[in-house]
């Protein structure tokens, strides 16, 4: 992900036993990720823009 002039990379590993995260652990599915409103989503599963900044590590 890029923000701004910053490139971070969130693990989602964490995610994928909870939740309506359950869903992709399809990899079909989470490789059908999309930036929405500035942020990504997988359907109607998003995150957070603010939690995804600030889990998220440079690279």
């Amino acid at each position: 992900m890029t923000f701004l002039l910053y490139k971070k990379i969130k693990d989602m590993k964490p995610y994928l036993n909870k939740g309506v995260f359950k869903v992709l652990q399809d990899k079909t599915i989470f490789n059908s990720v999309e930036i929405v409103l500035g942020t990504i989503a997988w359907g109607d599963i998003d995150m957070c823009p603010d939690s995804l900044y600030e889990s998220s590590i440079d690279i």
